[in-house]
């Protein structure tokens, strides 16, 4: 999404000589990279050969219509973005397909796949939509993040986007708008989130889909669209990655609930869990799904994970040299990745509340603390090419110069097992991360410093203010492990998020390289494991997300099997 869209809808559509320079220029991709463009059309002709039941033009003539917002030349994600809409199409949903037309592999990818109604941005940006004196005006009078972080134009919350889009592009956890750099690289993305607006309504109006679908929705540009959709009353359903190889996270979103993470448990989820109880069928299940994930039989596990082996919780307090103090753990988050996309925080960013919390531990003698740095920190870092030192240890030496004796830090590749930590810990302190759901699970407290999807649950403390939070921290040497509603509670609601929530599909397959060949990346493939019309009609996975997509208004999908397991004579009251 580049330049700036000036311009109304009636411009855009007509303005002819525009849209074949466009066009043109797109074609002119190929002929930059005749090699690439040769290999790319002969893997195409091979998708085909294998998977011919995947070319065909499934696409009703009636029925609801549906916008997968596309916007990439990732084959994996163009893979999943045409078998999902495959799925709609057999359940008598129409779709159309946004994207670019700069974005030539994924294009010729969808049109192999059979995916014919394409919607190009490129077609509805126009001169003169954006209105640069009022975009101006709010930046220049915005003086606080908290400013930056309620900037709406025409009802997108494109403030908040672009602050979590320039943290996430600087890679600094703090926001300094005293610099002038900064505060240049704001007003770039606020320009283009504008934009983004601008084209959302355009393109909204002319396809008037019944729903969207998007991956990604939290930066600029794509969060505007996100928005633009939600208020007009469409609802968006987002895919987001779980803790699983073979499950999404797939959640439907309303102007209610737009500030939730997809593995949140919408009120009816969480009703029907707390209503068919907790059971030792349900333990069991869940205890094999974190072992699971512990263990590393997950390609992502296996990324995060890098202990040698247990060592059991005294072992590890041992091998920390901690003595019989209580023991709290800080969990950092990568802190400026996805920093911004969902609930409140208490601080103006997440930079903030790390260096506020780190002072505060270092007051208190009493409690030993841990600091955890994120484990996807270091390759998050090297993915991106950045060979810096992370911001987060400037944040330390800033902070409190260096860790008093009663701290040490935990770097993120130190030989440290979760479940061994878990062990030794009487406390922890996150933002919105999934320990809030992990820790109280096994009778260990955890503050929040902002709201959570698991926040007013009934098992974790959530001070609603920055002094309250302050407080808590303060109040940890007397702080008691939850009692067996609480950790009943709280086994419910991870029992939710882990077993019910993801969607498990067996059509396909994302493949990773082995982790000694992977280096520092993610990159996998997606492997299709259909071949004809006749299995796509019989994928019961496929079907199953199709139905919930296109004749539900839940907000979960959830799996009904693992919901129904296990599941025991009331026993609790719903926090």
């Amino acid at each position: 999404m580049r330049g700036t869209i000036l311009g109304g809808m009636d411009a855009a559509l007509s303005d002819r000589p525009r849209r074949l320079v466009r066009r043109a220029r797109a074609a002119a991709i190929d002929l930059r990279e005749p090699r690439a463009t040769v290999q790319s059309l002969r893997a195409l002709a091979a998708l085909a050969r294998r998977h011919p039941g995947l070319t065909t033009d499934l696409q009703p003539r009636s029925g609801k219509r549906f916008l997968i917002v596309s916007l990439t030349d990732h084959a994996r994600q163009v893979r999943l973005e045409a078998i999902v809409a495959k799925a709609l199409q057999l359940q008598g949903a129409r779709v159309s397909v946004l994207t670019f037309r700069s974005a030539r592999r994924g294009v010729r990818l969808l049109r192999t796949l059979g995916i014919r109604d394409l919607v190009f941005y490129d077609d509805f940006a126009a001169r003169g939509a954006v209105d640069e004196t009022a975009l101006r005006h709010a930046v220049e009078h915005a003086r606080t993040v908290q400013d930056f972080k309620t900037l709406r134009y025409r009802g997108a919350r494109i403030g908040r986007q672009s602050l979590s889009s320039v943290v996430r592009a600087r890679r600094e956890p703090q926001i300094d708008l005293e610099r002038q750099d900064v505060r240049e690289a704001l007003s770039r993305t606020l320009g283009y989130a504008a934009e983004g607006v601008h084209v959302a309504e355009r393109v909204l109006g002319t396809v008037a889909p019944d729903g969207l679908l998007m991956i990604e929705r939290g930066y600029a540009g794509f969060g505007s669209i996100f928005d633009v959709a939600l208020d007009r009353g469409l609802p968006v359903v987002q895919f987001n990655s779980a803790h699983r190889d073979d499950a999404f996270m797939v959640k439907r979103y309303d102007g209610d609930t737009r500030h939730l993470p997809p593995r949140s448990l919408a009120p009816a989820t969480w009703r029907r869990l707390v209503a068919s109880g907790w059971s030792e069928e349900r333990r069991r299940i869940l205890d094999e799904e974190l072992a699971a994930r512990a263990e590393g039989r997950w390609f992502m596990a296996q990324r995060l994970r890098h202990s040698s082996g247990r060592r059991g919780g005294e072992g590890l307090r041992r091998h920390l040299g901690l003595d019989d103090r209580k023991v709290a753990v800080l969990f950092s988050h990568v802190l400026w990745d996805a920093s911004m996309f969902y609930g409140e925080d208490l601080y103006p960013d997440q930079g903030r509340w790390f260096a506020e919390t780190l002072r505060l531990a270092a007051q208190d003698e009493s409690v030993q603390w841990l600091v955890k740095l994120h484990p996807a920190l270091h390759w998050k870092l090297r993915t991106d090419g950045d060979t810096s030192e992370p911001a987060e240890y400037s944040l330390i030496r800033e902070a409190v110069g260096g860790l008093p004796p009663h701290m040490r830090l935990i770097r993120p590749d130190d030989d440290v097992d979760n479940v061994d930590l878990f062990q030794l810990v009487d406390a922890g302190v996150t933002i919105r991360g999934t320990v809030g759901l992990e820790l109280p699970a096994l009778g260990v407290p955890v503050i929040t410093a902002g709201t959570a999807d698991y926040g007013e649950r009934g098992f974790t403390i959530d001070p609603p203010t920055v002094e309250a939070y302050e407080e808590a921290i303060r109040s940890i040497p007397a702080l008691e492990r939850l009692d067996e509603r609480q950790v009943e509670l709280a086994r419910l609601y991870a029992y939710g998020v882990f077993c019910v929530r993801p969607w498990r599909f067996s059509s396909f397959a994302l493949e990773f390289l082995p982790l000694e060949s992977a280096g520092h990346t993610l990159e996998h493939s997606l492997r299709y494991r259909i071949r004809t019309v006749e299995e796509l009609r019989a994928a019961s996975d496929l079907s199953a997300l199709a139905r919930w997509v296109v004749d539900s208004e839940d907000a979960d999908y959830v799996d009904e099997t693992a919901l129904a397991a296990g599941a025991a004579e009331p026993q609790l009251s719903e926090a």
